[in-house]
């Protein structure tokens, strides 16, 4: 069993896709730790995650360390981001847990923050994750914004159907063929 690391900016799917592609290659990811920043997208894009793991991988634990920051727009708050990613790689690792790290959410500073603080304690293992036939921005976010994610996470308001097929299409889409590169 095994950690994964990533940063999740607002294509949570970046997610979803990683843990798909590698446990094709036969690698079970039992818990995942994203690193969010405080921005309200952001957090739409981390409850929608966390809605499909419910839905979509009953056994996959999912943590969210949030960033002190709404985003990142300094080189002060890019080795913030990259000491506490050193904090939460290195605590797995010192719980016995393999930790593969993904460099594909987030900002492009968070994906190389996030290789120089795995490669500093000694991950061995970072993916990226790219899928063919995505041009542009598509609607999911905006649609996303339209509901109360926290709430139907919480329990205190029922997702609506819509909303279930849309995450759920979203996150695991047929129609794309996915490539994980191992960097």
């Amino acid at each position: 069993m095994a950690t994964l690391v990533s940063a999740l900016g607002t294509s949570p799917m970046v997610v979803t896709e990683t843990i798909d592609e590698l446990k094709k290659r036969g690698v079970k990811i039992d818990r995942i730790v994203v690193l969010t920043t405080r921005d309200p997208k952001v957090e739409a894009s981390f409850y929608a995650l966390a809605l499909d793991f419910r839905w979509s991988y009953g056994d996959v634990e999912l943590k969210r360390v949030e960033l002190p920051f709404s985003d990142i727009k300094s080189q002060e708050d890019h080795d913030e981001f990259v000491r506490i990613a050193k904090e939460v790689i290195d605590e797995e690792m010192k719980n016995g847990r393999e930790v593969i790290v993904s460099v594909a959410g987030g900002r492009k500073t968070m994906g190389v923050g996030l290789y120089k603080a795995g490669s500093d304690v000694g991950v061995r293992d970072f993916y990226h994750v790219i899928a063919e036939g995505v041009a542009g921005t598509s609607d999911f976010l905006k649609n996303l914004m339209m509901y109360d994610l926290k709430s139907i996470y919480e329990g205190k308001v029922e997702a609506p159907e819509t909303l279930k097929n849309l995450i759920i299409w979203e996150m695991h889409r047929p129609d794309l063929k996915v490539h994980l590169i191992k960097v």
